[in-house]
């Protein structure tokens, strides 16, 4: 659409006034009205004639005016993209969820072992995680968890605390640690992996009798 090629070019240099009369020429176009008047374009006419009023009402109260509703709109779209393609902090959702192709076989000590081992060559952050995973794999092995990807370590503490109280503060220190280890930008050290694998240590010699709800 013309709009938004002038938007693009020089959106200081479009007035409201401006943008409505594009708007309206570019619904003119034959394109739009071939056959008659459609209820598709009806209600294309109906959607337009809102987001115009609303438009309208967003131009007159933003500093700026329309350029700075542009900027807005570029921003938001960023924003939305940004997120479909995984980037930034969402990201992390997913940091627990083994992606390999024998992830579901993986046993809670074959994760201990892949964790000592990337801790000795000091890869700790990748060792934070291994240790975390053997601790989601040792829950979902004894039935107190459901095999499910996609968990943040806090929903993972939160859920199998309320499951086994009795391995929550544990489960809550092991998740601490994990999010300092992946979130922050300090690079982990051995006290994220200690941390998270005493808790580990104890979780696995822990009777985990669950809690069913009343």
């Amino acid at each position: 659409m013309r709009l938004l090629y002038l938007l693009a070019q020089d959106p200081g240099g479009i007035t409201r006034s401006g943008a409505r009369d594009e708007a309206r020429r570019e619904l003119r176009k034959a394109v739009y009205h071939r056959g008659g008047e459609s209820l598709a374009a009806r209600v294309m006419n109906w959607v337009f004639d809102r987001l115009g009023r609303v438009v309208d009402k967003l131009i007159s109260v933003l500093p700026g005016g329309l350029p700075s509703l542009v900027v807005i709109v570029v921003l938001v779209v960023l924003l939305v993209v940004a997120v479909r393609l995984g980037l930034g902090p969402l990201r992390l959702r997913d940091a627990l969820t083994d992606r390999r192709r024998d992830a579901r076989s993986r046993t809670a000590a074959e994760y201990r072992a892949e964790a000592e081992s990337l801790a000795a060559r000091g890869e700790y952050k990748e060792a934070v995680r291994a240790r975390f995973r053997a601790i989601i794999r040792e829950l979902e092995e004894r039935g107190v968890l459901d095999p499910r990807a996609g968990r943040t370590a806090g929903e993972i503490a939160r859920e199998g605390g309320a499951a086994v109280p009795s391995v929550a503060h544990h489960l809550a220190d092991a998740a601490a640690a994990f999010d300092s280890a992946w979130y922050s930008r300090r690079r982990p050290g051995p006290a994220e992996y200690e941390r998270v694998r005493v808790a580990d240590d104890a979780i696995r010699t822990a009777r985990l009798v669950t809690v069913t709800p009343q």
